[in-house]
């Protein structure tokens, strides 16, 4: 669930109600998140993040890359992430739409993203690094991020673009010699 940036008594609430994981994503590094978001502060991103750890709540928590982002604020994010000890991180690449302040981003090439799995596999080595949104727009639909460090998918349409079936994923895994898998943490 995607409750937004709720305390840790708020979260206790969901998590006696039965929710057992929350979704809250960084989006960026802490220096670069003024960039993308003025409703709200990184901190309070923090807060949110460790808030539902502390209410007994696994935690889904990544960004969007190729928002203008530099490779050291990607790291910078990846650092976070471990610092909080978020064990699901998806990585999401920028669908730069045309009438979007981003719309004249440079979308991300195959090769940047296939490093940034593998820079986020090797500072994030017992994590699930999650393709999601917009790995629909690469060549190869993010097959080769998977041989880069990739070990898990969200799959389905994403709030502004389609995205890929499970069952494209399933064969995808298949023909890679993976066997799929649902998580339940």
């Amino acid at each position: 669930m995607s409750f937004g940036l709720l305390n840790e008594e708020q979260f206790r609430k969901l998590k006696n109600a039965g929710v057992t994981r929350v979704h809250n994503n960084l989006e960026t590094s802490r220096r670069f998140f003024p960039n993308v978001c003025s409703t709200h502060s990184y901190d309070d991103k923090i807060n949110a993040i460790l808030a539902a750890r502390k209410a007994g709540l696994f935690v889904c928590s990544g960004g969007i890359m190729g928002l203008g982002e530099t490779p050291e604020d990607r790291i910078d994010m990846a650092l976070a992430l471990r610092g909080m000890a978020v064990k699901s991180v998806p990585v999401n690449i920028l669908n730069p739409i045309p009438g979007t302040p981003l719309e004249h981003n440079t979308k991300l090439t195959n090769e940047e993203v296939r490093r940034i799995v593998a820079v986020y596999r090797f500072i994030l080595p017992d994590a699930s690094i999650r393709l999601a949104g917009g790995r629909g727009l690469l060549p190869d639909k993010g097959r080769s991020c998977f041989s880069s460090g990739a070990n898990a998918a969200i799959s389905g349409d994403m709030l502004t673009t389609a995205g890929i079936t499970t069952e494209t994923d399933k064969a995808l895994l298949r023909e890679l010699g993976y066997e799929a898998r649902q998580d339940h943490e």
